[in-house]
């Protein structure tokens, strides 16, 4: 019997001398002399190279040298041992930065308002998943064509259902020897770090996965802080909004939530917190100079945990011995958006926090006549008594919607400073 090779073009057995394919008519003169240049590996394998021991860590190693390689082969243990390292990846990078980037947005464009913190995490977050992706994504290429299939076959993906596990049955098919036509651009003249395209395609494509996880986020905290708004509205509807209703109001509930005056605890998110000490200072503060809009803090206590506490987790993950809790109001005299829950707060004795994200839900858009208030939690590093903090200065951002570009009070950052005694 005569040996065959096969046509680079349809993947038929064709006489190795064949200078062109007598099915297709396709050329054969470069890839015979690719061919002539790797004959023992091609005749004793018929498969892609591969390390002699398969695990996760070698293909893994492939997977990323690879990131952006096409048109050579991997063989089935590769491509599902890479497929394991990925899943894998993908989970701890959510768990780590996923949850804490789709909790809140970075920024914010109208109006602008941008979150260093959370902005640099989303950007991480983005690049990382989007180098697995593309990963993934060009080793079913090239395990499609150790099936000796064209990579077109992942269009399947855009069908409903039976697509995703035609291709599922297709990334689990043998190697086949006319996979090797898929070879002929196999030799690269630089790996892809090198190359200027491939980073330019990872940035324009991190930063449009960093937008939908934004926006995402952004719709999630809107549709949160409209539901809280709605109950809140609902609840308070039969209440006008005069300054002895207002107090009336935060009298009789005291803040039910946790009850500082009578309980050695707090409860901040899912967390229950023992208290060493507390103290509660009764508040004036009132501003209704802004978009027919009223804020008061009526009330800020001071906690002295009974022990040392861990908030966050990864590189935000910091401990505390003490909590300030700020109870706030807001009457929406038009429809505004407003963010305490973002406040920062300074103390006294020089410590500056940001609002911790298990503070209640209570802003966001509020709609012309709502009336909406809950507490604001930040947590303390360093507290040695209650009596340490004499004056807080709490700062927070608020804006409304205009088409009138010269109205220079849409945008509003209240700042303010209160004195405990």
């Amino acid at each position: 019997m005569s040996e065959t090779k096969y046509c680079i073009n349809c993947g038929k057995a064709i006489p190795t001398n064949a200078t062109f394919c007598p099915f297709c008519g396709a050329t054969q003169d470069k890839v015979a002399s690719t061919e002539d240049q790797n004959t023992i590996t091609s005749e004793q394998h018929n498969t892609p190279n591969q390390p002699e021991h398969v695990n996760m860590w070698t293909a893994l190693k492939l997977g990323m040298r690879q990131t952006f390689t096409w048109s050579q082969r991997i063989t089935r243990p590769q491509y599902w041992w890479l497929y394991l390292d990925l899943v894998l990846i993908s989970l701890v990078l959510t768990i780590v930065l996923g949850i804490r980037a789709y909790s809140y947005p970075a920024f914010i464009l109208s109006p602008l308002h941008v979150n260093v913190l959370q902005t640099v995490l989303l950007l991480i977050f983005s690049a990382l998943m989007v180098w697995t992706s593309v990963m993934q994504f060009t080793a079913s290429a090239r395990r499609l064509h150790d099936s000796n299939r064209s990579a077109h076959y992942l269009w399947f993906y855009l069908l409903p259902l039976v697509g995703p596990i035609l291709i599922i049955v297709f990334l689990c098919q043998r190697s086949e020897p006319a996979g090797k036509r898929f070879d002929r651009l196999a030799s690269q003249p630089k790996p892809w770090t090198h190359k200027w395209w491939t980073w330019c395609l990872l940035v324009l494509l991190t930063l449009g996965y960093a937008a939908l996880i934004n926006i995402t986020a952004r719709d999630t905290a809107m549709d949160a802080a409209l539901t809280t708004t709605s109950k809140s509205a609902t609840t308070n509807s039969d209440d006008s909004y005069s300054d002895s209703d207002s107090e009336e109001s935060s009298d009789s509930t005291d803040y039910d939530s946790d009850s500082e005056s009578d309980s050695d605890s707090i409860t901040i998110g899912d967390d229950d917190i023992d208290i060493a000490d507390q103290k509660a200072y009764s508040t004036s503060f009132t501003d209704s100079s802004w978009a027919k809009s009223t804020f008061k803090i009526d009330k800020v206590t001071v906690y002295k945990t009974d022990g040392t506490y861990t908030s966050g987790s990864g590189n935000d993950k910091k401990d505390f011995n003490g909590v300030v809790k700020v109870h706030m109001s807001i009457h929406a005299g038009q429809d505004i958006s407003a963010y305490p829950t973002q406040a920062k707060l300074s103390t006294n004795d020089g410590q500056q926090v940001e609002a911790d994200m298990d503070s209640d839900d209570f802003d966001g858009d509020l709609n012309s006549g709502t009336d909406s208030d809950g507490n604001l939690y930040f947590v303390l590093s360093k507290l040695s008594s209650v009596k340490d903090i004499t004056s807080i200065r709490l700062k927070w951002d608020a804006s409304y919607d205009t088409d009138d570009y010269d109205d220079d009070n849409a945008y509003k950052i209240f700042d303010t400073t209160l004195n405990l005694n």
